[in-house]
């Protein structure tokens, strides 16, 4: 692997050789970039450039441009009925911003090239005497981490894009919000090691500590992938093995080796095929888990530090909670946003307990604190996971089918929780209806919700 030094060294040489392209064959370096402007019914403005309008799906590419901080780009979709309007670039301005993002990503490999001119620093580990850690600093938070440097890189770059789409569901109303310290910790045995020394017993992988601003996060890829590559090397050396005994007995019998002798060597090379492919898929799911792990507890810090500081008014644990279930899932790859399917576990789970009419009240919902959503002890499990999976629910069903989530609306709900309006009369002016008809539309549509998003009509109902 390419030392910190060398990779920073290339990085600066990168991006020069990209600002000076940009300098010679598009405008001025100091100019403000000009976009394709998308404003939304709810008074949200995206900057970036229209990509495809196909019926009433409306394509384009979100582009946040921040002081001191790297260009961050992401293509998602709109519904045609959630936009006012879109303010296009004339030809020679679009031509212009395609260049520019061209030149972002030049050779077209999206998030490999991203990590490749990513800026990082060697920072102190903790405490003395520790091996120094790498950091990365952004608008939104600051990662500080003691793992192999590229799992470092891969968790920058996921990190900045799901905080863009963070922003693109739900933009931030505090423009000076203190970016989140990520400690993103090599091993689960040193994060547990971490979270002892802080007098703290708990054993999900990742906290979000909100009076210190910061996230804890084990991740135990460097040891996983040492251990793989240990194997695949094994591997490596009983297929050259293998190769050299067919050679062999390939001279032996002039090329016409007998099946029964034959047959064991291509036993034994799918054997080895088999055992690379499920280890590359525990690999896999892996960096799905942990990523999935950063981007829920991201999530909340974005929440308190950007959106709904407690000082202006607090989101309710189970939208809070809701929220961040759904980020957890969001798809992003080659700089392309998917939040809108509904996760096939949560949704199997909860459509089981509907059918048998065991839905949570709403009202026990909208009333309910961080203590339930606290597992202690084994006992809590049960009442936990319900109020997890109904705040799921009911968080995608106000972000993805009432279209609620950022609108002035919410706002108003979140301002009156803090006034100590009644929950159920709070939400009931943020849905326009009594609670009862609401909850029996909300129940109908999760039966009716498919894990692409869509819904699918109910047996016997028209």
């Amino acid at each position: 692997m390419d030392s910190l030094q060398q990779r920073t060294s290339r990085s600066c040489v990168g991006i020069l050789a990209l600002v000076l392209w940009c300098f010679l064959s598009i405008a001025r370096a100091d100019e403000e970039w000009q976009f394709d402007l998308l404003r939304l019914k709810n008074g949200t403005t995206f900057p970036g450039m229209l990509l495809e309008e196909n019926g009433n799906t409306i394509k384009f590419r979100c582009v946040r441009r921040s002081p001191g901080s790297p260009t961050v780009v992401i293509t998602t979709s709109f519904n045609r009925h959630e936009i006012d309007r879109i303010e296009k670039l004339d030809a020679k301005n679009r031509e212009i911003l395609d260049g520019r993002l061209k030149a972002l990503d030049p050779t077209g490999k999206g998030e490999s090239t991203r990590m490749e001119y990513l800026e990082l620093e060697a920072v102190l580990w903790l405490k003395d005497g520790d091996p120094p850690g790498l950091r990365y600093g952004s608008e939104h938070f600051v990662l500080i981490s003691n793992a192999r440097e590229d799992i470092v890189r891969r968790a920058a770059v996921r990190l900045e894009q799901i905080y863009a789409a963070f922003g693109r569901y739900l933009p931030p109303r505090r423009q000076n919000g203190k970016p989140t310290t990520i400690y993103l910790v090599r091993s689960l045995d040193e994060y547990q090691v971490l979270l002892t020394n802080q007098g703290r017993n708990i054993f999900h992988p990742a906290l979000y500590d909100a009076q210190r601003n910061q996230i804890l996060c084990a991740s135990d890829l460097q040891r996983l992938g040492d251990e793989l590559e240990h194997v695949r090397k094994k591997h490596r050396q009983i297929l050259d093995q293998l190769k050299d005994n067919e050679a062999d007995l390939n001279r032996l019998y002039k090329g016409k080796i007998p099946a029964a002798i034959r047959e064991p060597i291509q036993n034994k090379r799918q054997e080895i095929y088999n055992a690379n492919v499920k280890n590359d898929g525990l690999f896999k799911e892996a960096t799905r888990h942990l990523f999935q792990t950063l981007y829920h507890e991201a999530f909340h810090a974005y929440l308190v530090n950007f959106v709904y500081p407690p000082e202006d008014g607090e989101a309710p644990r189970w939208l809070n909670e809701g929220l961040a279930q759904i980020f957890e899932t969001a798809i992003v790859e080659a700089g392309e946003l998917r939040a809108g399917h509904a996760d096939p576990e949560r949704l199997g789970r909860l459509k089981a307990i509907g059918r048998k009419g065991e839905f949570l009240a709403l009202g026990e919902l909208l009333e309910s604190g961080p203590k339930n959503f606290l597992v202690n002890h084994t006992s809590d499990l049960k009442i936990s996971d319900r109020y997890y999976l109904h705040s799921w629910a009911l968080a995608f069903y106000l972000t993805f089918d009432c279209r609620l989530l950022g609108t002035p609306g919410m706002d108003q709900y979140i301002q009156s929780l803090k006034r100590g309006t009644d929950p159920s009369e709070a939400f009931q002016k943020l849905v326009g209806m009594p609670l009862g008809r609401f909850e029996k539309e909300f129940h109908r549509y999760v039966l009716k919700l498919r894990p692409d998003g869509s819904t699918a009509q109910l047996p016997g109902k028209k």
